[in-house]
């Protein structure tokens, strides 16, 4: 079964904008390795040296979300905090059928 979702992620804390960068490609890496990284708009931001992510305003379409989920959360924090160990990661689904 498919569900539709938005995807929103936030990073920050970061040290600097070449911090912000590398998280940046990493990111990139992760939702290419989910199929997802047409439907999400990433920023990069330097000042402050952060990072969002979101799929507004479009959702994404998930087949088996329950497992999917699980290893998409597993994975973009794995990336992140490789990158930068002190980074804050901020992660929420929105499911816009339910609304």
């Amino acid at each position: 079964m498919s569900v539709n979702i938005h995807l929103y992620l936030d990073v920050d804390d970061l040290k600097s904008p070449d911090e912000a960068d590398r998280i940046g490609t990493a990111v990139d890496l992760v939702l290419k390795d989910h199929g997802i990284e047409s439907w999400m708009v990433v920023r990069v931001l330097h000042e402050p040296p952060s990072l969002t992510a979101s799929s507004e305003p479009y959702p994404i379409i998930i087949s088996g979300f329950g497992k999917w989920s699980t290893r998409f959360e597993h994975d973009i924090k794995t990336a992140i905090h490789t990158a930068a160990p002190h980074a804050r990661i901020r992660l929420d689904w929105g499911f816009p059928d339910e609304e």
